[in-house]
Formats: C-alpha cells, sequence, structure tokens
C-alpha cells in the first residue's frame, strides 16, 4: 500500500527524479543578473525624467519674461498639469519597476538558496515581495491591472511532506519557478506599456534639453564651445581659442552646434529604446526558461545569457550615470 501512495504521489509531481539542483542554479543566477542589471538602468533613466521638470520650468520662465516689456513682472512658470501628470506618471512606475526588479533579484537568490542548500521556506517571504511590488507596478502603469496572486509555496505536498525530502525539494523549486514566472509575465506585459508611455513623452524631452541649453545661453550663463569639447576630443582635434566668438557671430555655426546638441539628445532617446528592447527581450528569454524548467527540469540558459549580454552592453556607465 506505501509502494502504491508512493508511485501515486511521484506521478502527481513529475516523477521521482533527481531534484534538478543544478539547473535552479544557474536559472536563479541568471534572473538574478538580468534583474540587477534591468534595476541599475531604472536609476539612472528616473534621474534624467526627474529633471525634466526643472528644465521646463526654467526655459518657459525665460522665454516668458523676455517678452516682457518690464522685467520686474516676471513670474516663475510651472510646466501645465497635464504634462506634469504625465511626466509624474511615468516617474512613478519607473521608481514602481526599480522595487519590482529588485524583489525579482531577491526571489531568483532565494531560489538559488532553496536548490543549493535545501533552504526550505526561503522564497516564501520574497516571493510574497514580489508579488506586491510587481502588482504595484502593473497597477499604476495600467489601473486594475496588478492580478498576482499570493499564495503559499508548495500548497501540493503538505499531505506527504514526510514522504521523500527530495520529492519536496522539486515541488517547491517548480512551485517556486511558476510564481516568479508569473511575476516576469506581468513585469514584462507592464514595461510594454511603459514603453508606449515613454515613447509619446521622448519627442518632448530631446526637444526641452535642446531649448534649455540655449536659453541658459541666451541669459549668459553659460558658454557654447564647450559643448563641442568631446566632438572635438573624438575626432582627435582641437577646438580653436576663437571658437566661443564663432560661435556668437557666425549663425550657421550655430545652427549647426544647435543641430549637433539635438542629435545628442536624440541619440539619449534611442539608447533608452534599445534598453527598453534588451530588457523586455531578457525578460521573454526568462519566461520561456522557467516554463522549460518545470516542465522538463532544464531550461536554455546560454539564450537567456545572449540576453543579459545585450543588456550589459547598454547599461549606463557611470559617468553617464551622473549627467
Amino acid at each position: 500500500m506505501d509502494r502504491v501512495l508512493i508511485i501515486g504521489l511521484c506521478a502527481a509531481l513529475g516523477a521521482c527524479a533527481a531534484v534538478p539542483r543544478t539547473q535552479a542554479v544557474q536559472l536563479a543566477q541568471s534572473g538574478a543578473t538580468a534583474s540587477d542589471l534591468a534595476a541599475q538602468e531604472v536609476r539612472d533613466l528616473s534621474g534624467r525624467l526627474d529633471r525634466q521638470e526643472e528644465l521646463m520650468a526654467f526655459t518657459t520662465t525665460w522665454e516668458t519674461c523676455v517678452e516682457l516689456p518690464d522685467p520686474t513682472q516676471c513670474e516663475p512658470m510651472e510646466q501645465s498639469d497635464a504634462n506634469a501628470q504625465e511626466v509624474g506618471k511615468l516617474i512613478r512606475a519607473i521608481n514602481l519597476r526599480a522595487e519590482a526588479l529588485t524583489a525579482l533579484a531577491d526571489a531568483y537568490r532565494a531560489l538559488g538558496q532553496e536548490a543549493q542548500y535545501n533552504a526550505e521556506g526561503a522564497m516564501e517571504t520574497v516571493v510574497g515581495r514580489l508579488t506586491r511590488s510587481v502588482n504595484a507596478y502593473a497597477d499604476v502603469i495600467d489601473p486594475g491591472a496588478g492580478t498576482l496572486v499570493n499564495a503559499p509555496l508548495g500548497r501540493g505536498i503538505s499531505m506527504g511532506a514526510g514522504l521523500l525530502a527530495r520529492d519536496r525539494q522539486r515541488t517547491r523549486l517548480r512551485d517556486g519557478s511558476a510564481r516568479i514566472r508569473a511575476a516576469v509575465v506581468l513585469l514584462r506585459t507592464s514595461l510594454g506599456a511603459e514603453v508606449r508611455l515613454f515613447d509619446a513623452l521622448s519627442g518632448s524631452f530631446a526637444e526641452q534639453e535642446g531649448a534649455t541649453i540655449e536659453a541658459l545661453y541666451a541669459a549668459g550663463l553659460i558658454s557654447r564651445s564647450p559643448l563641442l569639447a568631446q566632438m572635438a576630443t573624438d575626432l582627435g582635434v582641437t577646438m580653436a581659442p576663437e571658437a566661443e566668438q564663432v560661435l556668437a557671430t557666425d549663425l550657421r555655426a550655430r545652427g549647426a552646434l544647435q543641430a549637433y546638441v539635438r542629435g545628442q539628445a536624440d541619440d539619449r532617446v534611442r539608447l533608452q529604446a534599445a534598453r527598453y528592447d534588451a530588457i523586455l527581450n531578457a525578460l521573454a528569454k526568462l519566461e520561456a526558461a522557467h516554463a522549460d524548467f518545470e516542465t522538463v527540469g532544464g531550461a536554455d540558459i546560454a539564450d537567456l545569457n545572449r540576453a543579459i549580454g545585450e543588456i550589459t552592453a547598454l547599461i549606463p556607465a557611470t559617468k553617464e550615470a551622473g549627467q
């Protein structure tokens, strides 16, 4: 009778085979790496967008006040409520995505602990936090979209807890993988909606950076020639001593500089689009790797790691992150 019970439970659990610990550890390590990299990108993006309100306030105030016949009538301006709400929504979403990605990385590390050390219960708390954080992110992007259920792990094996330790561990790993996979799916869907929101605003972000530089120069607060210093260095040439004077008097040179500044801003927008695509691709590979792990006990980690390499190549260097 006991043998029949064991066979029945083995069939329900997907066969009493060896626990796929090595495969789980590999999936956990790659998942944590991808999540940590994506979270790093979020901090850079959020910081750049948070400056948009400051840039717009300065530029709008200058452009308005310079037209006033009486400078004493100049009053500080603010961006429109509609624009402020859209930018604010995007910033909130990005910051919540950072929390969700951090929780995702922690969930992967807990999955690795479970696989390496049979640390029963290691995933329970962190997967619960992952569920809540991904739901919060999804709800900001698309109200009502946060639908992940925070249920205990390993529910299907509670009645057989005294049977075989390896069966309990294998079930916890697969259950934990399924819960993480559900979070990855909702995270990827919500990120797609975030991309659409960013795309709707990105053109104005590029224009705003150029307009702010022009306003700063018109106000006599900056020089133009330093804006070209990096280009000259990259080309292996030296700026002429009279470069600033040329830019002040030659409309052709000044127009070319304006085009260069706008080109830099457009490059930043295109770079962000590439980062979004790389992260979405990595999340898709993670979802597929989890599905394979849950069904056959293995996953195409090489394909996932190639996707991680794409993110790594696009993550901002320390210097850029502070710009």
